[in-house]
């Protein structure tokens, strides 16, 4: 069926988005002579153990507009990794509350597929 075929689809574009979200913070330099490197590290660290937490449909919408995108959204977050830890504005607990900031660009692209 298309429907069936639509829905691996869209799992398969969602799983490849979460491994490269995991390659992206696994490989995130993190220099150790900055003033904020510990919390940069404990930032990174905190968004890796705790990435299985985010909702499932977050990613996947993310993926959709990373495809939109040809892959730019992964550029936008890599910069996001390296700012992590660097202010009170970029220190977040846990991987949803890091993903949670791209929230309205998700609602955006929803009111226009909608629309």
């Amino acid at each position: 069926m298309m429907i069936d075929a639509k829905v691996r689809e869209q799992v398969a574009r969602t799983d490849a988005f979460i491994a490269e979200v995991r390659e992206l913070i696994a490989t995130t330099t993190i220099d150790p002579a900055s003033l904020c490197a510990d919390q940069h590290r404990g930032g990174i660290r905190r968004i890796a153990n705790t990435l299985d937490a985010v909702d499932y449909v977050v990613l996947a919408n993310l993926a959709n507009i990373n495809t939109a995108m040809r892959g730019g959204l992964l550029d936008v977050i890599e910069v996001y990794l390296l700012a992590v830890g660097g202010g009170p504005t970029l220190d977040f607990p846990d991987a949803t509350a890091f993903f949670a900031q791209f929230q309205p660009m998700i609602d955006v692209g929803l009111r226009r597929y909608r629309n």
